[in-house]
């Protein structure tokens, strides 16, 4: 059966622990090729597995949820669904895409009719503000399309993982949107499954070109280890994590990534030995008789001009009246000069 329904609403499950902007991107980068084939995005929809998923680390839905809002309030057009996190226990994908249609066909009908009034808060504003419009002959079915990433759909292959009536239901009652990721080839496995190949006319794949190995487990790890999360999830997001603890965040010694140590500051960040410079002192002019000669022995006028400068073990020469001078800066000894004559 071929899904010519050109109007699709798109659909993506998962754990989303945390969600994380390439979770976000994947909306975006279908929607950009839906467009190009002449389709029609009304809207897109998360759907949060539930908590006894039973998955490593999975943060309680109650979080996950709250996380999934946040997120989206860069992402406006697409809705969060909790209708599977509050079922009694893990729902199968192809319930969660059923449940869906026909909850937003009931909608869309109602609408139309006029009749009962239902929640209309999975549907994006501008598609309701479109169903108030009365006329017979616009198409107003919409299609709910799984949105995944090409690691779910060679997850099919995985023995015991999915029932076989499930995918060839999901393939060939509600249909694909693959965004593909570096390295995998999902092309390659439509060939090698004779389901996918059979209802390969309602599998899109859309080509990731730039390259995004963003993913919540690489997250959870740096959120552990308090590395920097930022541009991988959303700072609501992230605030939202260390506000109430969650992958471990309670566990680290500075929860503000801007705290640093002043003490470890300055033992790594010693400056260099050129930028140990000189204090030049001011002399006094009346004190220093710049025209006297030369060839004149030291005067106590001269040793009285130095007193200022920072000079330490001066010896004298009555022969030729040089003078050694160590100039000591505030970190330490800089440099030595024999020749007095020329500093004075």
């Amino acid at each position: 059966m071929f899904l010519d329904n050109k109007n699709i609403i798109l659909l993506s499950t998962g754990s989303f622990n945390p969600p994380t902007n390439m979770h976000l991107r994947m909306f975006e980068i279908a929607r950009d090729h839906l467009n190009r084939l002449g389709f029609t995005i009304c809207g897109g929809l998360i759907s949060p597995t539930h908590d006894s998923y039973k998955k490593k680390d999975l943060a309680p839905s109650l979080h996950r949820c709250a996380m999934i809002e946040q997120a989206l309030v860069a992402l406006p057009w697409v809705k969060l669904s909790d209708w599977e996190v509050k079922q009694n226990g893990w729902t199968r994908t192809r319930q969660v895409l059923q449940y869906h249609q026909n909850h937003l066909n009931m909608i869309i009908t109602s609408r139309l009719n006029g009749s009962i009034k239902v929640d209309t808060s999975l549907l994006p504003v501008q598609l309701i503000e479109n169903l108030n419009v009365s006329d017979s002959n616009q198409n107003t079915a919409v299609n709910v399309r799984l949105l995944c990433g090409a690691d779910l759909l060679e997850s099919f292959a995985v023995p015991g993982l999915w029932n076989d009536d499930d995918i060839e239901a999901i393939v060939r009652d509600y249909g694909l949107v693959v965004v593909s990721r570096s390295g995998s080839n999902p092309h390659k496995f439509i060939y090698e499954s004779n389901v996918l190949t059979k209802y390969m006319a309602n599998i899109i794949v859309v080509t990731e070109w730039i390259a995004n190995e963003v993913s919540s487990t690489k997250v959870r790890r740096a959120l552990s280890r308090n590395e920097s999360v930022k541009f991988l999830i959303s700072e609501l997001v992230e605030s939202y994590i260390k506000e109430h603890g969650l992958y471990e965040t309670l566990n680290h010694k500075y929860l503000n990534n801007d705290t640093f140590d002043v003490n470890l500051k300055s033992t790594f960040l010693l400056s260099s030995p050129s930028d140990n410079t000189i204090k030049i002192h001011p002399m006094d002019d009346k004190k220093l008789n710049i025209d006297e000669p030369d060839n004149l022995h030291c005067t106590e006028k001269r040793v009285t001009n130095c007193k200022n400068s920072k000079v330490r073990n001066v010896a004298e020469s009555k022969e030729n009246c040089s003078k050694v001078a160590i100039l000591v800066s505030e970190n330490g000894i800089i440099e030595v000069i024999s020749d007095m004559e020329t500093m004075v």
